[in-house]
């Protein structure tokens, strides 16, 4: 911008001061000036006529009228009065200053009221348009005779010279300086703004107002590769959208400028705003376009324009730091969503449970209504579904997928994560899109152990009907890679829950053994010593059994010591601990049970065994296979778990010896004679 053009009268500022004179009022201003040899109009937002919504019809008839007007004011150094088709008034006045780039000042926009208003009635029937619309503006306009017009001409003809040679100049520079003045105090408001509507907010208010500029929109790059175009002033705030190529081809490419005039293609851009011109400003960094802000129908003097780039600059730059700021924001908002995410998946109690949680969580990130985790089997061949979102579990865990087949396999046997926008048009999938997914658009996600693939995390259908973006594909690969850790830490403790279960559990019957026993019955004791509760222990012991297997086998004894495991564990209550012994011996803990009640247990599992049927225990001396029972409660026979196991065992000898499957309650007179009792016992056939 040179020197000159910042100390050159322009004629918007020229039209603005006469536009403050009362008897200009009903009038709309603009210029006209010989360009090679032809008539050509500076536009502004001031229109030449002004008079309708209907230019195109109205500057088509009108133009020659008006270009033989102009050139006779010019040939006459006099203002001319003239009258177009539909009988509306205008003038044209000559000016005559080597400082102004014009040379005739139009006014118009008034009706003649001495014409019928049927007159007016006919041209609007002749319109192309809708003729009561065109005849409702055209009563509506101011109504003045052709002598008052003729008043008015010679009144601005006479007024305009002393304009510019006495204070034009230094009214234009006292509004240049009240307008920086504003400005520098409304960039101390959008330095402090907190967001970039409250930027914007500001922008468009300080223009509207400052500038005097009646419509305002701003294009704002969205994710889906196109810009929304949004009014900010005097405008719909929903204008539609524009596509990115497009609306980067506004500016030329290798364009160094801010600011930009667009005219011929004005209304094939903005087709909803229905203008001839817009000045376009870009907000931008260095490497980044944050928005483009379109002044409708305005025409800048160069002081205007530079106060506005200095003015959207100090608004770029803004908007620049509060996207970083709402970046950061967002990134540790994410960062303490999934650290909350993860504490509650470490809580988790098994990993069904933990599929579940995080298929959930996942989708909760991204707003997806439906997913699935696929889980790749121990040969490495097939995924299958192990939890699912917006379909019947049932029929997802009967779909089995091949790895490096289809959508899910593909990204198994590749490890590499999978975004569509949509899977007809991707040419990595092209298939058509399956009836049970309402959208187009997934993402499929790998799941890694360490180096290895062991699944794939699918999730379709935002919740907004929208697709799924990079910073959403980001987010997940973030999500996923943690929630490997948890699916390895789970994995881990069922491996040692594994590990312990073996060492403690017996592999024959599948009940606990004598090591997990000696555990629960410490502290089952410790407890009820604390709680003055009962405690009853029962020794229960198969009679006759290295019989049984002599004649039978051992893979028979086997079986019958599984159906005794079975006897015990359907007759135990739940809190109740059943344990293999040693042999064919087993002891159940009774906790919260006194002797007395744990007489009626035991002799209701003596009876379930004498009534079992075992494979040729007909054999046996006594005709089929029964137990003996011994018994031993807590006070009465002792209080630590050594102790009591010795008087249940010294009670189950002495109903061996009195001739077995019978149950027998310890005493301490028999805990003292144990020894000759079981001598008795062991001496039996």
């Amino acid at each position: 911008m040179s020197n000159a053009e910042l100390t050159t009268i322009q004629p918007v500022e020229l039209l603005e001061n006469l536009k403050g004179y009362p008897f200009l009022a009903p009038y709309h201003l603009s210029f006209c000036c010989d360009q090679e040899g032809g008539l050509s109009r500076v536009k502004s937002r001031f229109t030449i006529c002004g008079a309708t919504e209907h230019p195109p019809h109205c500057c088509r008839l009108c133009q020659n009228t008006l270009e033989d007007a102009v050139q006779r004011a010019i040939g006459s150094h006099q203002p001319v009065v003239f009258r177009c088709h539909a009988g509306l008034l205008s003038f044209a006045v000559p000016i005559r200053s080597g400082d102004l780039p014009f040379s005739c000042i139009i006014g118009g926009g008034v009706r003649d009221s001495e014409i019928d208003p049927a007159q007016m009635e006919s041209f609007a029937k002749g319109d192309d348009g809708d003729a009561v619309a065109l005849l409702e503006e055209l009563v509506r306009l101011p109504a003045v005779t052709e002598q008052e017009v003729a008043e008015t001409a010679h009144r601005v003809h006479e007024l305009v010279p002393s304009l510019l040679t006495r204070n034009l100049h230094s009214l234009v520079f006292e509004k240049t300086m009240q307008r920086l003045s504003a400005v520098t105090g409304v960039s101390a408001g959008i330095d402090g703004a907190r967001t970039a509507g409250d930027v914007m907010a500001l922008v468009s208010e300080t223009l509207g107002i400052l500038f005097d500029i009646a419509r305002i929109a701003l294009l704002v790059p969205q994710g889906s590769g196109s810009f929304a175009v949004k009014g900010l002033w005097g405008l719909d705030p929903d204008l539609g959208s524009m596509p990115a190529a497009k609306a980067h081809g506004i500016f030329p490419r290798n364009y160094a400028g801010q600011t930009i005039t667009i005219e011929d293609d004005c209304r094939a851009l903005f087709p909803a705003v229905e203008s001839d011109r817009a000045t376009c400003i870009r907000l931008a960094t260095a490497d980044e376009i944050l928005g483009i802000l379109v002044l409708f129908d305005t025409t800048l003097p160069p002081r205007d324009e530079m106060l506005l780039k200095l003015f959207t600059g100090r608004a770029a730059s803004r908007l620049h730091q509060v996207k970083a700021e709402e970046r950061h924001s967002t990134e540790s908002a994410q960062a303490a969503k999934l650290l909350t995410l993860f504490s509650n998946l470490s809580r988790a109690e098994n990993r069904e449970e933990l599929h579940q949680q995080i298929l959930g969580m996942a989708a909760d990130l991204v707003e997806a209504s439906s997913g699935s985790i696929m889980f790749v089997d121990d040969n490495g061949e097939t995924l299958k579904i192990e939890s699912a979102l917006g379909m019947n579990m049932q029929l997802a865990q009967s779909m089995v997928v091949q790895v490096g087949t289809g959508i899910a396999g593909k990204v198994a046997a590749s490890g590499h994560p999978l975004l569509v926008n949509d899977i007809e048009k991707d040419k990595r999938i092209g298939t058509p899109n399956r009836p049970r997914f309402k959208t187009k658009s997934f993402v499929s996600i790998p799941i890694r152990l360490r180096d290895d693939i062991i699944g794939v995390l699918n999730l379709s259908d935002k919740k907004n009907q929208g697709i799924f973006t990079e910073a959403d594909l980001k987010l997940l690969i973030t999500f996923a890679d943690h929630a490997s850790i948890m699916i390895e830490r789970a994995i881990s403790i069922e491996r040692a829950d594994f590990l312990e279960q073996l060492s403690i559990t017996d592999h024959l019957t599948g009940l606990y053994n004598r090591r997990f026993l000696k555990r629960r019955m410490e502290e089952e004791l410790s407890r009820s010593i604390r709680q003055n509760m009962g405690l009853t222990v029962m020794l229960v012991d198969l009679d006759h059994f290295k019989i049984y297997n002599d004649l039978c086998g051992h893979l028979a004894g086997d079986r019958a010591l599984k159906r005794l495991a079975r006897i015990l564990s359907d007759s135990a209550r739940q809190m109740d601990i059943v344990t293999r012994y040693g042999g064919e011996e087993f002891c159940v803990i009774l906790p919260g049970t006194s002797k007395k009640e744990s007489i009626f247990v035991a002799e209701r599992i003596r009876r379930a065994i004498e009534s079992e049927e075992f494979p040729h225990e007909e054999n046996l001396p006594q005709g089929r296979l029964t137990a003996s029972i011994g018994v031993s409660s807590y006070p009465e026979d002792g209080s630590s778990d050594v102790v009591l196991l010795k008087a249940a065992d010294v009670a189950l000898y002495r109903a061996k010896a009195e001739g077995r499957n019978r149950v027998a309650i310890a005493s301490g007179a028999e805990e003292d004679d144990g020894t000759h009792i079981r001598k008795v016992a062991q001496n039996q056939p």
